[in-house]
Parts: structure tokens; C-alpha cells; sequence
């Protein structure tokens, strides 16, 4: 049975994210494993520049640093947070950060005292009404009471966690959320770091912990993932239906409305889940193959600014250009993966998850009239009429070339064949899911004389 408080919660629940949405400005975060920086270790403040102007064209406005220690077992932390927090300053377009204490990897209480004292009053902090924004991934009771006993009066901060439930679920229910709310009652908002699981799992999840932290006056931040697929002992895979599911993500936040939502993430390639930019969509080595053959995820960033635009201002917002959006795994799910990228002996097995997959082709389109688009996969292909506005479609995956071609009447808008062929028999892709995106032909071309593929152009977004 439910406690008096979440019952009464539930009954104002109308009322007080109302007023929330009223008085708190919707921002959108990324989050940032501070041990894996896009562009290497050794990043420079340039280095951090050019990611934040990449965040900031996508709609972006900070990033969540992902901290698993500070000054004394890992002091490269704190070294790299200050290059960050020293770039987005000289940059000066308003970039926040703000510290997320990864207590999964113990990081001490004096650890966390240093992380919001040293940038307290620094120009890029987030503030939530005028006060540091603290986050974390994990934690519990002790980091509860530390966090309420040592930042008092006018050293207040705000504290809106990612605790697990117990036992620990990735994917809270009801209970499991109420559970959360009933243990830490003192908590300024709760985060949801919603990555391994479904996007129907992930949306759920977010729309149970609205409902509980916003419904008793609190803040929430949703999580919202592209794609997940892990390595190591996080070797699985979700179905993700191309974009759609991150679509799907995105609308619950805006049903729920979310104080502010956290893209989870922004570079944690050993888990897939990223969308940071690290080069063209055709280019695979990254950080020397560390993790294997990486896949571009950046198209991520095209579609999510049409839903980052929605969040914040409250209405969809006009497309005023056609773009094709497309995403498909590099090989059919009966291949099996590299379980370890490193493995020198070529280890290969299924991960976690495969049995559920789909093989299809997926395209997404935001259009400014009626089109039809014809996708060619391998040697099969399938015409879809579509309407003005956003559309998903899918056809079963099939080896070879992915092909897409947009037309209106006899005009081709977009023809564009995906960089990456499909393959029956190499997983060398690991499971991972690629995305490209495609923008109109030149005016000359869409008359009909135009080449048979074009480069989407990286900054241009619907």
C-alpha cells in the first residue's frame, strides 16, 4: 500500500509541476565521463572548446561531469575539470557544468567538499536558484547525510542524486521509485540515469520518477539514451527501432515535464551510448581502437535538436527543412560480436540481449511537405508516402549497400547511400548501431541532373 505522502503527492501532482514548469527554465545536459575525454587524455582547453561548441550547436546547454575521483587516487579528474570549466569560461557563450559524483568508484566525502568548493562561485557553474547544482551516479544514506550536514545556510547547495533502489534496478517500477523517495526525503530532485534498457523501459522509468519527485514539489531530471551496447561484463545490447525510440524518450520527457533532462551520454564509448562527434560518419578508429571500430552516433544530435527545441519552448517546433535521418547495425544479429575489443586471441560471442533485436533499416525524416521515400537494402528495397512533419519507417535489414532516396513528384530531394555496407558474415561493427544523416540536393540537382549521393553537412540540423 502506498504512504500517506505519496498518496497526497499524487493528488497535487497537477498543481506543483505546473508551477515548477512556470518557474524553472528547461535545460538540457550531457553527460560527460570526465576519464574518457572525446578527443583524448591529454585534451587541451581547445580540445574541451570545440566539444562544448559541438554541444551548443546541437541545443545543448552543459554538461554533467562524470567524476570516479578527484584529487586522491585519480588527481587527472580534477586537473581535467579545471581545463573544462577554464574552457567554457573563455569561450564565454553562457556553457554550464556542473559536478557529477560517481560514488559506484569511491569517491570520499572530502573529495566531494573540494568538487562544489572549487567552483562555487566560478561564472559556468549550474545554479539552481542562485545555488551549485551537485549530481551524482550511485550513492545512498552517507552521501544523504554528508551531503545535508555539510552544506548549511548560505553554503547550501542543490543535490539532485542518482540513487538505485533496493535491490538495485536499472529500471525503477513504482515501487521501486516511491521506495527511493520514501528513503531520501530530503533531496532537492532525483536523476534518472536510464541507459541499459529498452526505450519504452527507459521512458517508463522516467515517467514514474516525474511523477513521484515533481508530484511532491521536487526536481527531476529524466535520463534519455540514443543506444546502449556494453563490453566487458556489460556486454548486451538493446533494440532502439533506428530513432525512434529516442524520439519516444524525448516526447515522455516533454508529457512529463521533466525539470531538465540529462543525455545519457555524451562520450562513454566503452558502453555505446554516446553521440559525441569525433570525426566524419565514414571514419572508425578512435582513441587508437581502444574499444574497436567506433560507429557515428552524432546524427543523434540532429534529431534530438527538433525535441531539445520542444522541451524548452513547449510547442514542436516549424521544420523548415527536409532531412533524412537513417541508423542500422553494420551486420545481421546471427554473427556473433567481438565480446573484447583488445582480446588478442579474437574472442567472439552474442551479447546480452541479440535474441530480442531486429534486423531492419531504419530511417527517420522531418519534412516540410509530402514525400516518398524508396529505401534500397541490399538487393531489396521498399517505398514509403509520407506526410509532412516527422515520420519513422523501418524495412528488414539486408546485406549490402543502405540506399535512401527522397522524392517530391519527379524531383529527387535527397539520394544518399549510407558509408557503411551491411555484412552476413563480419561483425566487425560489435554490435554497435550506426547513424548517418542526408540534407537536400543542390537546386540544380533535385532537377533531376544532380550526383547519386551527397555529404550531409554536420552543423545543419531541422
Amino acid at each position: 500500500m502506498r504512504s500517506m505522502t505519496l498518496l497526497a503527492a499524487s493528488a497535487i501532482w497537477a498543481a506543483c509541476h505546473a508551477s515548477l514548469a512556470a518557474d524553472t527554465p528547461r535545460q538540457v545536459f550531457a553527460h560527460y565521463m570526465v576519464c574518457i575525454p572525446t578527443y583524448g587524455g591529454d585534451s587541451s582547453v581547445s580540445d574541451f572548446q570545440r566539444e562544448i561548441r559541438d554541444a551548443q550547436a546541437a541545443g545543448i546547454d552543459g554538461f554533467a561531469l562524470n567524476c570516479g575521483g578527484w584529487t586522491l587516487r585519480e588527481p587527472h579528474y580534477k586537473r581535467r575539470v579545471l581545463l573544462m570549466y577554464r574552457a567554457a569560461q573563455e569561450l564565454e557563450t553562457g556553457f554550464k557544468l556542473f559536478l557529477s559524483a560517481d560514488y559506484a568508484t569511491g569517491l570520499t566525502s572530502e573529495e566531494t567538499r573540494d568538487m562544489v568548493e572549487s567552483f562555487r562561485t566560478h561564472p559556468n557553474q549550474f545554479r539552481h536558484e542562485g545555488k551549485p547544482v551537485l549530481s551524482t551516479f550511485g550513492g545512498g544514506t552517507a552521501q544523504t547525510d554528508f551531503i545535508r550536514n555539510e552544506f548549511t545556510g548560505n553554503r547550501a547547495i542543490v543535490y539532485v542524486p542518482f540513487y538505485y533502489p533496493r535491490p538495485a534496478a536499472e529500471m525503477p517500477n513504482q515501487a521501486q521509485a516511491e521506495q527511493v523517495f520514501r528513503d531520501h526525503p530530503s533531496l532537492d530532485g532525483f536523476f534518472h540515469f536510464g541507459a541499459a534498457g529498452t526505450p519504452r523501459q527507459i521512458a517508463e522509468s522516467n515517467r514514474l520518477l516525474a511523477q513521484t519527485w515533481l508530484g511532491a514539489g521536487k526536481l527531476f531530471m529524466a535520463g534519455i539514451t540514443p543506444c546502449y551496447r556494453g563490453l566487458g561484463g556489460n556486454y548486451r545490447v538493446y533494440e532502439t527501432d533506428g530513432f525512434e525510440g529516442y524520439a519516444r524518450q524525448w516526447e515522455g520527457a516533454i508529457r512529463d515535464r521533466a525539470t531538465w533532462v540529462e543525455i545519457v551520454t555524451w562520450n562513454d564509448f566503452g558502453e555505446a551510448s554516446y553521440v559525441a562527434p569525433f570525426g566524419a560518419p565514414a571514419a572508425t578508429l578512435h582513441w587508437s581502437g581502444h574499444w574497436g571500430p567506433m560507429l557515428s552516433h552524432a546524427a543523434f544530435l540532429g534529431v534530438g535538436r527538433y525535441y531539445i527545441d520542444w522541451f524548452k519552448q513547449g510547442t514542436p517546433p516549424a521544420i523548415r527543412e527536409d532531412v533524412l535521418f537513417y541508423a542500422y547495425r553494420t551486420h545481421l544479429k546471427c554473427v556473433p560480436g567481438l565480446r573484447n575489443p583488445k582480446s588478442k586471441d579474437g574472442e567472439t560471442a552474442f551479447p546480452g540481449g541479440t535474441a530480442t533485436l531486429i534486423d531492419r533499416v531504419h530511417a527517420t525524416l522531418f519534412l516540410t511537405a509530402p514525400a516518398s521515400l524508396t529505401v534500397h537494402s541490399g538487393d531489396t528495397s521498399k517505398r514509403f508516402d509520407l506526410d509532412a512533419g516527422v515520420s519513422h519507417v523501418a524495412l528488414p535489414l539486408a546485406p549490402g549497400p543502405q540506399r535512401f532516396v527522397l522524392t517530391r513528384g519527379p524531383a529527387t530531394v535527397i539520394d544518399k547511400t549510407g558509408e557503411h555496407p551491411v555484412s552476413a558474415t563480419d561483425a566487425w561493427g560489435n554490435y554497435n548501431l550506426f547513424a548517418g544523416e542526408a540534407h537536400p540536393l543542390p537546386a540544380s540537382s533535385a532537377a533531376g541532373g544532380g550526383p547519386a549521393s551527397q555529404t550531409p553537412g554536420s552543423a545543419r540540423l531541422p
